[in-house]
């Protein structure tokens, strides 16, 4: 059977708008206009031969090819394999061009640019993603600061440069089998000084981590070949709640295996194993010791409950694999103890029209996972505090249940919300220290009038209060308020979903009680007025 190729073509086109564009500064542009005619002329003689030829390929191929649809553009199969296969495969695009409403197409498949666009690109089977956000800022007296961004909110509340970068390769791919490479970039680029290098201190903004690098298979297990299954340094992809920076379900993770979309009755089943190491603090603070610790993780997902709306139930257990060093301090009392810790949690989502959606969720940890759910900064389900473990954990629990979505309230109006409500008994915190208990209240809602589909302006407001009693019954208080406007720059009408956005922002931020962190802005002050300009980009 014979393959043709797409890219010779390409290559074609290519060379004639570059010799029309070096010729350009000696010739005139009747002369530059006969020889573009000349050029395209030939090239439309050479597609027209091309399809001669692809006619009697196409009468050759077997009916499910002629079904498939143009978004799976069909594709010849290589005679090689391994990690070289892409170069060898073949398109079969049909070559006559014409026009339709201004676009060109392709007149025997009726392909457009973009499909040819998309296919080249599925063909090469790269891809490279990616997100930021940066921006401008100054408050009424010095460097402005960021407070409690999870719990009053991000917007005109952050001053920092976060980054993601992906590249992802396949290097595999024939018949129902495929393989590819991702790793993925993240880390954050200083916006205060105008030369700042990446490290590892406590000091410097600049950091950046390969956070994802593994081997992801499709194809593979024989008893579902349409699964995921992937190896390396990964997780089962977190639920974030967007208006607070925070992970409701995540898993850090240093290296793993997992398996994800397995059919499994009503929805899907995912399954992982992963790995997470801390350094264990020593009583007295003073020294620290690599422990390992496994992840096992569950999650029941898209199980469909109503017109519109899913249910996932999710679950994951830590648990401890100690060595004799460890085992021996937490026997004499040199090392905290580490222990065992789990986190369920149900998630029900309902999607609304025009992509407005609303997500329920309600979970329950323990010991170490739990001590996170009372963090009112950042309340991420990790099992450590940036890398380490420490605190006396009495098997105590926590609860908490979330609220985040849009809704459109008429042709002209947009609410987004974030509403959490969490609480624990007997918990370790890492304020307030072992056999505390907490209760905790915070809210999020923005409101957004929309101009048209490129401007909104809006308000967010933002309050939180939270109480933690220690051991001894002593209660601290800890709460504030925000208050930002806005106007917006958009692409779309979506809040949480539509990027890129360019926001000018006003906000006013008030520390009403500050017992856990005695947080103050600069000069000792409890309130601080910030206006600027920030931009969110993904791609």
């Amino acid at each position: 059977m014979k393959k043709y190729k797409i890219k010779p073509i390409c290559m074609l086109v290519g060379v004639a708008l570059f010799s029309a564009h070096a010729t350009s500064s000696e010739l005139s542009i009747e002369q530059r206009l006969k020889i573009l005619e000349k050029e395209l002329s030939d090239n439309k003689k050479e597609l027209q031969a091309t399809r001669e030829e692809f006619n009697q390929y196409k009468a050759n191929e077997n009916n499910a090819r002629k079904q498939a649809v143009l978004v799976d553009m069909p594709m010849a199969k290589s005679a090689t394999t391994g990690v070289n296969h892409q170069s060898a495969s073949h398109s079969t695009l049909a070559t006559t061009p014409a026009k339709d409403n201004g676009e060109l197409k392709l007149a025997s498949e009726q392909y457009t640019l973009k499909d040819l666009s998309d296919y080249v690109k599925d063909d090469i089977g790269f891809t490279y993603a990616g997100y930021f956000r940066t921006g401008w800022g100054t408050s009424s007296n010095g460097s402005p600061k960021s407070w409690a961004i999870g719990s009053l909110g991000r917007l005109g509340n952050e001053y920092t440069g976060w980054f993601d970068l992906l590249l992802k390769q396949r290097v595999y791919r024939e018949g129902n089998k495929s393989a590819t490479a991702i790793v993925k970039f993240d880390g954050n680029v200083g916006q205060q000084y105008a030369t700042e290098w990446f490290g590892d201190d406590a000091s410097n903004e600049n950091r950046m981590q390969i956070l994802d690098m593994y081997l992801t298979t499709k194809g593979f297990l024989s008893f579902d070949e349409n699964a995921d299954f992937w190896v390396g340094k990964h997780s089962l992809a977190p639920y974030e709640i967007k208006m607070l920076d925070w992970k409701s379900h995540r898993s850090g993770a240093g290296a793993g295996l997992g398996v994800e979309n397995l059919n499994a009755g009503w929805g899907k089943l995912d399954l992982a194993l992963t790995r997470e190491d801390f350094n264990l603090y020593t009583r007295d603070y003073s020294a620290s010791h690599q422990v390992n610790t496994n992840q096992v993780e569950v999650r029941y997902k898209n199980i469909p409950l109503s017109e519109g709306g899913d249910l996932s139930l999710t679950a994951k257990y830590m648990m401890g694999n100690k060595d004799e060093t460890q085992k021996s301090g937490e026997s004499d009392g040199s090392y905290f103890k580490l222990k065992d810790a789990f986190l369920a949690s149900a998630i029900f989502n309902q999607k609304f029209g025009k992509g407005s959606f609303n997500e329920f969720t309600a979970q329950l940890a323990s010991n170490s996972i739990a001590s996170n759910f009372s963090r009112y900064a950042s309340s991420n389900p990790f099992g450590g505090l940036n890398n380490y473990y420490y605190g006396d954990h009495t098997d105590g629990l926590a609860w908490r249940l979330i609220s985040q979505g849009e809704m459109y309230l008429g042709e002209k109006i947009i609410l987004a919300n974030a509403l959490v409500y969490s609480s624990g008994n007997d918990i370790f915190s890492y304020e307030t220290g072992a056999h505390s208990d907490f209760n905790s209240m915070r809210a999020v809602v923005r409101p957004s009038w929309i101009w048209d589909k490129y401007n909104q302006t809006g308000v967010e407001l933002g309050y939180f209060t939270q109480t933690n009693k220690n051991a001894s019954g002593t209660s601290f208080d800890e709460s504030g308020l925000k208050t930002t406007l806005y106007h917006m720059f958009k692409v779309d009408t979506s809040l949480l979903n539509s990027r890129p956005e360019i926001r000018f922002y006003g906000t006013w931020l008030r520390v009403l009680d500050n017992e856990l962190d005695q947080f103050t802005f600069p000069d000792q002050k409890k309130d601080q007025f910030t206006i600027g300009v920030q931009t969110e980009v993904g791609w």
